[in-house]
């Protein structure tokens, strides 16, 4: 029972730190890769080709960093016919946002308040191998 006691203790005052120590001025941090290489269920033929779609915490930086903000309207139906992507997390300015960076480069950005797309272009194409 103590050693329950002493692992909850430990747990809380992990979180409370990990918490406390992330830093709103910085654009992007505390990167997590959660899936890789996934593809649309209805797209079965592209299990083996999406295997490959693989995305690193340097690649998720480098995304954001190089791939421009976009302001079509109607981007979530023209983008998600993309079949390969990778998912994960990441702080925004403090703000915790759940990504997918599709293959051809586009990548979305979300949490419950706010959602923005980002696009690669060719010269961020050029710098983050294997997106685009």
């Amino acid at each position: 029972m103590q050693m329950i006691k002493l692992i909850f203790y430990m747990a809380t005052a992990y979180f409370v730190t990990a918490c406390s120590s992330i830093d709103k001025t910085i654009p992007i941090s505390h990167i997590e890769v959660i899936t890789q290489g996934k593809h649309y269920t209805n797209r079965p033929e592209m299990k083996s080709t999406c295997k490959g779609f693989f995305m690193s915490e340097k690649k998720v930086l480098a995304f954001f960093h190089h791939a421009a903000l976009t302001y079509e309207e109607d981007t979530e139906k023209k983008y998600k016919v993309l079949p390969c992507f990778s998912t994960g997390t990441a702080y925004l300015y403090g703000k915790i946002y759940n990504w997918i960076i599709r293959s051809g480069g586009v990548g979305e950005f979300y949490n419950e308040e706010e959602r923005f797309v980002k696009i690669c272009g060719i010269k961020c194409c050029s710098k983050i191998r294997g997106i685009c």
